[in-house]
């Protein structure tokens, strides 16, 4: 999502890759928020959006936390299974969005502390 820094006019790349497919799916990150029509970012007729630095940065430390957590995800389900790792993810419920990675790498820690580590 390439978005123009309202009080610079630089230009910048926000983005969510999901880790298994190679999709980016960061409209539906930000989207799925209402940030995309709550006036945080407007819409521009080329494609991209504009938005404060403030704003840019917020979601820009979100995405990247996320993105992180996603591929730590990916790793333990290679590693423990996918049905065992998607338990303990789902157990996370009613956390903000910038909480989730901290909440979610909180429990993949105890996790793995009382785990084993699989053979390869």
């Amino acid at each position: 999502m390439i978005v123009k820094i309202k009080e610079t006019g630089e230009i910048r790349e926000l983005s969510v890759v999901d880790p298994r497919t190679g999709v980016d799916w960061i409209r539906d990150f930000v989207g799925n928020t209402g940030a995309l029509i709550d006036g945080q970012f407007t819409a521009q007729d080329d494609d991209t959006y504009v938005a404060s630095k403030d704003t840019f940065e917020w979601w820009e430390k979100a995405a990247n936390e996320h993105q992180a957590m996603d591929e730590r995800i990916e790793e333990l389900s290679d590693l423990y299974g996918s049905d065992v790792i998607t338990d303990i993810v789902s157990l996370v419920a009613d956390v903000d969005l910038e909480d989730l990675p901290s909440v979610v790498n909180r429990e993949l820690d105890e996790f793995e502390a009382e785990s084993p580590t699989p053979q390869e």
